[in-house]
């Protein structure tokens, strides 16, 4: 690949935190990535991925050239080794709580992030060699997840289902789109791990495009995930804690939140 085009990608990454980039026209998709996302070939076991896990991912075209694809992965709080030693990333062609192949070969984040640009034809970039690929990716995003590999968890450490960037306007901050508010989560339950973890979980909303959940404790939002689990840690021993869950969905509307769930640590 062209170091221009690499070198493009990197200062798109470093763009995209700022907002809209002007002058761009290709829509930027993004990641929340997480080890709770992961899916594994028990449906009961819940966690499969790094319970510590987590990172970013961005992707987008380049105005003018439909078979180029660029992206940017941060991670955070999961094993990193040199890709020779089995560290690999991919965007996989699946529905969120599903598996599905591999439709293109990203770097490694081997020192915490990785950015590169991807062009139809280049040999191992794009393994199905599918014509078109890269457009179906930017204009399907629900249908894709970039899923992160390592030798603690080879199946997948942390993954997340790619969506469109949500810009959010002052003015709308807080307002009722014109598709309403999503649906209040439903059954919400915890299992107490031990003195100083837990984990929630809770049936997604039904209602609009919902991209992630606040998570309530003791009346402060403190996290935000894509699914719908939570594994909560350095919790004191013997103690009550109040959770609510609150959707938001690709127009920034928020969901009444649950009920509290009251989870007490052994």
């Amino acid at each position: 690949m062209k170091k221009s085009l690499i070198s493009t990608a990197i200062l798109l990454a470093f763009s995209i935190s700022t907002g809209a980039l002007a002058g761009h026209t290709n829509e930027v998709l993004e990641a929340d990535l997480d080890g709770r996302e992961e899916v594994g070939s028990d449906p009961t076991l819940r966690l499969v991925g790094d319970p510590d896990g987590f990172g970013r991912g961005h992707v987008f075209g380049i105005d003018g050239d439909t078979t180029t694809l660029c992206y940017s992965l941060t991670v955070d709080k999961i094993q990193e080794v040199p890709v020779g030693d089995g560290m690999m990333a991919h965007i996989h062609e699946g529905l969120r709580d599903s598996n599905g192949p591999i439709v293109a070969v990203l770097a490694g984040p081997e020192d915490g992030n990785a950015a590169d640009c991807l062009t139809e034809g280049e040999a191992g970039r794009f393994p199905t060699e599918e014509a078109g690929i890269v457009q179906r990716i930017l204009n399907n995003p629900e249908q894709f997840y970039i899923n992160v590999h390592n030798p603690d968890f080879p199946a997948g450490a942390i993954r997340g289902q790619l969506r469109n960037q949500i810009h959010v306007h002052a003015d709308d901050e807080g307002q009722t789109g014109a598709d309403g508010a999503p649906s209040v989560p439903t059954n919400v339950t915890a299992l107490v791990y031990s003195g100083t973890a837990l984990e929630l979980f809770w049936d997604r909303s039904t209602d609009g495009d919902v991209v992630a959940y606040n998570i309530i404790r003791d009346g402060q939002v403190f996290a935000s995930v894509q699914g719908n689990s939570f594994f909560d840690s350095g919790l004191d021993r013997g103690t009550s804690y109040d959770y609510q869950i609150v959707a938001i969905d690709n127009l920034a509307n928020e969901s009444a939140p649950t009920s509290v769930l009251v989870a007490t640590t052994n």
